[in-house]
């Protein structure tokens, strides 16, 4: 079995060394499919599968007066995807003492 494997392993070798164009092109595609692999786990695992880097991320909440944001619902007409302006965050931040921290999100440029 070993050395069956060795033989097709050799005769894969040459095989490769005569057509170079094939050997680039497989090579490359394997080395964007690996690298292309990479990066989407990357992004899941630091979107999808790793916890919130914060304490206590049940106590989280959203502030507005409107359900609809920036994401999974499409666009708004007026271009305005603010659920209040940055005055009001500004404001919330010098003068809430119920929040231990308090942090905010723009979005909606790429459309606009």
């Amino acid at each position: 079995m070993p050395s069956t494997v060795l033989q097709d392993l050799r005769f894969a070798l040459r095989q490769l060394r005569k057509s170079p164009g094939f050997t680039a092109t497989a090579v490359l595609t394997l080395a964007l499919g690996i690298g292309a692999n990479a990066a989407i786990f990357t992004l899941v695992n630091a979107v999808m599968l790793n916890k919130l880097p914060v304490a206590e991320p049940e106590r989280l909440v959203k502030l507005g007066d409107e359900f609809m944001c920036c994401v999974g619902y499409g666009y708004r007409d007026d271009g305005n995807y603010s659920l209040f302006s940055t005055a009001v965050y500004e404001q919330l931040k010098k003068n809430a003492p119920e929040f231990d921290e308090l942090a905010a999100m723009q979005a909606g440029f790429a459309s606009r």
